[in-house]
């Protein structure tokens, strides 16, 4: 009986084996037949590894897993910027010198011998960087028409010798060696210039003195290497990318770029890393593309390449405000919505790649979750999709329609986050299957109130809550005083007012003692505890009877309703020390809340003589996201897959009044300025209820 099942599981063993086999034989076909002209590079390349079953094996996962790979390429020529590439090479050699002449990197005569190294290189090539323009001639197609066999023999060859070389490629499951350290790509579709042979050359003779086989080594000295390369240039003064020189430069980088070289170079040195991004942020816009790194433990470790070093427990990486995290990958993914969609089926353009792999879960919690789903129609994908103030909605995550049981299984989901069911027509335009719901840490539904057929009057005071961390900063100031005095030193000065409570995120006035007054010097001074003047604008009030001459119009205090009775006191105006266009670059005069002199422990105000303050009209640091008056605002509404507009208003006080579907999920939009915004409902008292209070 025994017998019988232990070679039960070896057919079945083999009959994957073929099976898997057949399925690359036929790719391979694919992209042969594809390759055109360019077929006799591509199978060069595994006649020349016929006797190496290894290389050929590694070669047919590249052939295989081509089809799809598709950018704009140049390869690189001497021609191209013989200027930069002499001033590039020169500043490596100088960098490389002082390396390898070491035993602490960090040490104060090491970083004062490359500051001398590098002042001595700005004044003699500074300006020449920019004496000549980059010259690359792009083309743009699919791998299997261009790329060369010797490209891909000398990269394969390489890849091995790396292998030969570290225990720890020794020792990597060779599927994971073909994922994520064979492939000559490590985003699809970002710009081929160099290939590991190139990156090999610049950062290997960096490494002679690592360990090889510590992940948090190599890629310390990688960062150390790159920032130090690049205190030699000025910020990046081309029109058009060049290749890895691009890390020499200030400037030029966003977190793609970063990741991408990173990657690469990092896999041109035997470390196994992968490309990755998080589909969106729960209350902010944009994506973040960062590496992983696959360690001894089987476990990745996320980082930022150039700024920071992977840790275990992957603290670095702020789980707390993310959407869900794909990786690219190498091979095609077959459950990847490229593959699942049917034909001539919509994907939204960040899950329509062939090598899409949701690898979520090895940072946060998931869970799988089915949701009923009733509409017609022949889409065999589904998606929940997370707000954003760019497009409205982004989908997150994608999980396909079972019509039989009318439901959608959705196998990645992460709690303590709000979705929208969306599924998208053959022309793209979303529409709704469910009513958003929140799902909660225990990973159960909450589902929002369902719009009914009835409007309500309601007031509106902000476009976004307020931030934890800028509330921290404002109970900050609880303790801070006025202090005034006649002596410049405040050594006999009195204290005429206090900051005893909360500052909500507006102006308002705390009034001061006057009894002893008047006073020449005053000083705005915060606690012993929190030397920090997280106060964004400032403004010293005296009354208009003492007729002082250096005097200007005060700012107004804020009006939240219709019903506020709370009206500007006409003998009310703001004292002067200076004119305002002396001052207005300090921070707590720019008119700007988002600024604050928090580097400081204090502000003084001082006068020419003697005078009378009765109030300072002051805001603590805030993101502005109020209603601002004289900006112009667009309020909608959650309705069958899209934002609906119920109006626009010109904001005249710091509140704004509508008429809105009662129970519906609401969208504030600032039209003139500011990105940060948020849906929110309204509870029984009328209150905004903000999705991610």
């Amino acid at each position: 009986m025994l017998m019988k099942k232990l070679g039960l599981v070896f057919f079945t063993f083999f009959l994957l084996l073929y099976s898997c086999k057949k399925e690359e034989a036929k790719r391979i076909d694919a992209v042969l037949s594809l390759a055109g002209l360019n077929r006799i590079e591509l199978e060069a390349v595994l006649n020349h590894y016929k006797y190496e079953p290894q290389k050929l094996k590694a070669a047919k996962f590249l052939i295989s897993n081509m089809r799809y790979h598709h950018s704009f390429y140049s390869v690189r020529n001497d021609d191209q910027h013989p200027l930069l590439d002499s001033l590039t090479m020169t500043a490596d050699s100088i960098l490389y010198s002082i390396v390898v002449s070491t035993d602490s990197l960090y040490s104060r005569s090491t970083m004062k011998e490359l500051a001398n190294r590098r002042s001595e290189f700005k004044k003699q090539h500074g300006i020449r960087v920019t004496e000549q323009p980059a010259k690359i001639h792009w083309k743009e197609d699919y791998d299997f028409h261009w790329l060369t066999s010797e490209q891909l023999i000398k990269h394969i060859d390489l890849m091995f010798e790396l292998k030969k070389q570290l225990i720890s490629l020794q020792q990597l499951p060779i599927e994971d060696f073909y994922e994520y350290v064979l492939p000559y790509r490590a985003i699809p579709d970002c710009s081929l210039v160099d290939f590991s042979d190139t990156y090999y050359r610049f950062m290997n003779k960096y490494m002679e003195n690592i360990d090889r086989d510590s992940i948090r080594d190599v890629i310390r000295q990688y960062n150390y290497v790159i920032g130090q390369l690049r205190n030699f240039f000025p910020s990046y003064p081309y029109q058009e990318e060049i290749g890895y020189q691009e890390l020499f430069f200030h400037g030029f980088h966003d977190c793609i770029p970063i990741a991408n070289y990173g990657a690469s170079i990092l896999r041109a040195c035997g470390m196994p890393v992968a490309i990755e991004f998080n589909s969106c942020y729960k209350q902010f816009q944009g994506r973040h593309f960062h590496a992983a790194v696959l360690n001894d433990k089987n476990k990745w470790l996320t980082f930022n390449p150039e700024s920071s070093l992977p840790t275990f427990d992957n603290r670095a990486y702020d789980t707390a405000n993310v959407l869900n995290i794909y990786r690219f990958m190498f091979s095609e993914q077959k459950d990847s919505p490229f593959f699942l969609k049917r034909a001539g089926e919509y994907v939204p353009d960040m899950f329509d790649i062939p090598f899409l792999k949701d690898v979520t879960s090895h940072l946060l919690k998931t869970v799988s979750l089915v949701l009923p789903y009733q509409k017609e129609g022949d889409n065999v994908l589904a998606y929940l999709a997370a707000f954003n103030s760019t497009d409205g909605v982004v989908p997150v995550t994608w999980g396909k329609v079972d019509r039989k049981s009318k439901s959608v299984k959705f196998s990645s989901v992460i709690p303590d986050r709000y979705y929208f069911p969306i599924y998208y027509s053959s022309f793209g335009k979303s529409y709704s299957f469910a009513e958003p719901f929140y799902l909660n840490k225990g990973g159960k539904i909450e589902a929002m109130r369902s719009v009914v057929n009835r409007t309500r009057t309601v007031t509106v005071s902000r476009k976004f809550p307020q931030k934890k961390g800028l509330i921290s900063k404002s109970r900050q100031l609880i303790g801070t005083v006025i202090l005034a005095a006649n002596e410049p030193e405040f050594r006999k000065c009195d204290t005429v007012g206090v900051i005893s409570t909360l500052l909500p995120p507006y102006f308002q006035d705390i009034s001061l003692n006057m009894n002893k007054g008047p006073y020449q010097y005053y000083r705005i001074k915060t606690t012993n505890q929190s030397p920090h003047a997280y106060i964004s604008e400032l403004e010293f009030i005296t009354d208009v009877k003492y007729g002082y001459e250096n005097v200007t119009s005060a700012t107004p205090l804020p009006i939240f309703s219709q019903a506020d009775t709370l009206q500007e006191e006409k003998t009310e105006i703001r004292l002067m020390d200076e004119p305002l266009e002396r001052i207005k670059w300090k921070a707590e005069y720019d008119g700007n809340p988002q600024t604050a002199p928090g580097a400081y422990p204090t502000i003084n105000f001082t006068l020419k003589r003697p005078q009378f303050v009765t109030k300072v009209r002051l805001m603590p640091l805030n993101a502005d996201n109020g209603i601002v008056p004289n900006n112009q605002y667009e309020l909608l509404y959650w309705k069958n897959g899209e934002w609906k507009k119920i109006s626009e208003q010109l904001a005249k006080f710091n509140y704004l009044v509508f008429d809105v579907p009662q129970g519906a999920l609401l969208w504030l939009r600032n039209l003139t300025k500011g990105k940060e915004e948020l849906p929110f409902y309204l509870d029984d008292e009328g209150k905004q209820v903000f999705i991610y209070s």
